[in-house]
Order: structure tokens, then C-alpha cells, then sequence
């Protein structure tokens, strides 16, 4: 990929092995059309009318995602835009693509391990956008976690990329869109980096109301947020106590 891509390589922040975690910043300064053909020829017909910026953040992520896909062992061939946009993977492969400003992150698992997974980066959102967007992302319920901490920047950023790794989880199972107001963060554990939520509507027959998740996250130190959430097969899962 020349210059077009940079630091490309595994990494294992969620300590779990049965995924499969790949990282790559990316430059769309060096982006040529002539990259789709290096990873596979079939992405031009996702990506012939996009401008340059969607190019390069949709050849980065599917880079990250092949490279993912490797230890797996599963046959060569495109990963698709299914419904909802969502990635169609090859058979018995679950995964999750996310991007921001130059860097992309996928990651893969196969289905008799998880049920679901969901992954989100974000650039941490500025002060600006926050007073713009912070009622349509945060719930009165967890406006406390905002209020109480000496970073909101990061918490914030947070909030709305967890909810987006839920919602990239979810969304193949529910099979209909939903909005923030959906789950409530309750919990941040930063020593451990994880969080808590809980569902606030029914979705599908998976997610009912007042559910309680975990999810994981990693503040990267070039201001950017992280966020997993994963569905063991068979898993179940508490009730919110009152």
C-alpha cells in the first residue's frame, strides 16, 4: 500500500484471543485508485463515485479488516456492504470496521465464539460539537458521568462511541434503527476500561429493557477513543436493580 498506509499492525488491548484486532493509519494524500485492484479488484463498483476521503477511509478499513480476517484461515474474497451498510463477512466470521482521521481499526471473530461484536474509534469530539450534538447522545441519566469528571471531552466521546460499537453489535440482530437514547452508560471503570449500560428499549427478542451490558474501551494517546462491545454465545445477562 506505499505510502498510502502506515503502522499497520496487530494489536491485543482487549485481551481476549478469540479476537482478532488490526490497526492502520492511513494518508489520504497518498491515495490512488490504483490500490482498490491491490486489495481486490470488486471494490471499485462500492467506491467508483465516492470523492477521495471516502476512498481512502473505505480501502484503509477493509485493508484492516482482510489483515483481521488472516489468522481465521477463512477463503479470499470481498467483504460486502450489506443491509444497513453493515460488512457482510464470510461465512462462521462476525467483525466490525470503524474509522476516523487517518486511522482505521477492524476486528473479527468467528461465530462459534461470539454471537455479536460491534467496534467504534472516534476522534475525541471538541467542545463545540459536544454543545451541538450533547442532548440528541447523552441521557439526563448520564448526564452525572459527564459533570463529575475533569476530562468531559473524553467522556463524552465516550458515550457516543460506545453507543455506536452497540449499535454496529446490534443492528444485524434487531434488524431496525435506533438512537442514542437506546442504552444509558451507568458505569466508567478507567482502571480497567470498561463501562456499563443498560438497555432503555426493547430491541428484537436479544436486548430487552433494562438490560445490563459491559463494553471496553481504550483512550489512545493521539486523542482518539476506542470502544468494543461483544455478545458471547449463550450469554445472558442481568436486570437493572432499582
Amino acid at each position: 500500500m506505499d505510502k498510502f498506509l502506515s503502522n499497520a499492525n496487530p494489536v491485543s488491548w482487549f485481551a481476549n484471543p478469540a479476537l482478532s484486532v488490526f490497526q492502520a493509519d492511513f494518508d489520504a494524500n497518498h491515495y490512488s485508485d490504483a490500490l482498490i485492484p491491490r486489495l481486490n479488484a470488486d471494490y471499485e463498483t462500492f467506491i467508483q463515485n465516492a470523492v477521495v476521503k471516502r476512498k481512502s477511509e473505505f480501502i484503509a478499513g477493509r485493508y484492516c479488516a482482510h489483515q483481521s480476517l488472516a489468522p481465521w484461515e477463512v477463503p479470499d474474497g470481498i467483504i460486502g456492504i450489506g443491509e444497513g451498510r453493515s460488512p457482510v463477512w464470510p461465512a462462521g466470521i462476525v467483525g466490525s470496521i470503524s474509522h476516523c482521521h487517518a486511522y482505521a481499526l477492524a476486528v473479527t471473530a468467528r461465530s462459534d465464539n461470539l454471537f455479536a461484536i460491534g467496534l467504534d474509534v472516534e476522534d475525541v469530539v471538541s467542545e463545540e460539537t459536544r454543545n451541538n450534538i450533547q442532548k440528541a447522545v447523552v441521557n439526563q441519566n448520564e448526564m452525572f458521568l459527564l459533570t463529575g469528571s475533569p476530562r468531559p471531552d473524553i467522556v463524552f466521546t465516550l458515550i457516543f462511541s460506545m453507543k455506536e460499537s452497540f449499535f454496529k453489535a446490534a443492528y444485524p440482530h434487531v434488524k431496525f434503527y435506533f438512537d442514542f437514547p437506546a442504552i444509558s452508560l451507568t458505569h466508567i471503570d478507567w482502571g480497567q476500561g470498561t463501562v456499563l449500560f443498560e438497555v432503555n428499549q426493547q430491541l428484537g427478542t436479544h436486548f430487552g429493557v433494562g438490560s445490563v451490558f459491559s463494553g471496553q474501551f481504550k483512550v489512545l494517546e493521539n486523542k482518539k477513543v476506542v470502544t468494543l462491545f461483544q455478545i458471547e454465545n449463550g450469554e445472558t445477562y442481568s436486570k437493572a436493580t432499582m
